[in-house]
């Protein structure tokens, strides 16, 4: 079933990029946007995001400066699963492989749901997209540093490491991010291609 929607996903895009409006909108309105999406879409996300890295130690524990610290920026372009209950995704992934399918969702400690795929965090009056990869269909990946592209193992040694879903009981895991809607710079999304004014 998994491979299904991935193949069905693939196949959704490249009929709709073929005729595409493009749109420019404001960051509020690519919110109101998404906030409508109550079943699971495919979309492509072009995102710009400042690496997290440690500023003075290795990951290996190593007290070593970073000049890289916060100068690094990662341009990721790719296709993604939004508009999804994780929880019902966890459960349906975890009763096939045989397990019980009683998972539940912590809280999320980016900030609330209040659409199926809008987070906002109130402390930081910030708007999150709330969305789900597959490991079949790997984003295209840029590092940018200074205006010129930079190899990642240059600077891998000081990368923060992300979660690993260890949570979820399953084998074949429901990978979900949230990326900031301030670091979306393009969307496609039901045959529209949104730019990102600002």
């Amino acid at each position: 079933m998994e491979n299904h929607i991935i193949f069905v996903f693939i196949n959704q895009l490249k009929n709709k990029s073929m005729n595409k409006e493009t749109k420019r909108v404001t960051q509020e309105e690519i919110i109101s946007i998404l906030n409508t999406i109550d079943k699971p879409t495919f979309c492509n996300i072009v995102t710009e995001t400042i690496v997290r890295m440690n500023k003075g130690k290795t990951k290996e524990g190593n007290n070593e400066v970073n000049p890289y610290h916060n100068k690094v920026t990662k341009r990721k372009s790719g296709n993604f699963f939004v508009g999804i209950d994780y929880e019902k995704r966890v459960n349906t992934n975890d009763t096939k492989e045989g397990g019980e399918g009683n998972f539940e969702v912590s809280e999320n400690r980016v900030g609330e749901h209040i659409s199926k795929c809008i987070l906002y965090n109130e402390k930081l009056n910030k708007y999150y997209l709330f969305h789900e990869r597959f490991d079949e269909v790997k984003p295209n990946t840029e590092y940018l540093y200074e205006g010129n592209t930079i190899d990642k193992m240059i600077f891998d040694k000081w990368v923060s490491e992300s979660g690993n879903y260890e949570n979820q009981p399953q084998d074949r895991k429901v990978k979900v991010m949230s990326v900031s809607i301030s670091n979306i710079k393009e969307i496609s999304l039901e045959g529209t291609k949104y730019i990102l004014e600002g």
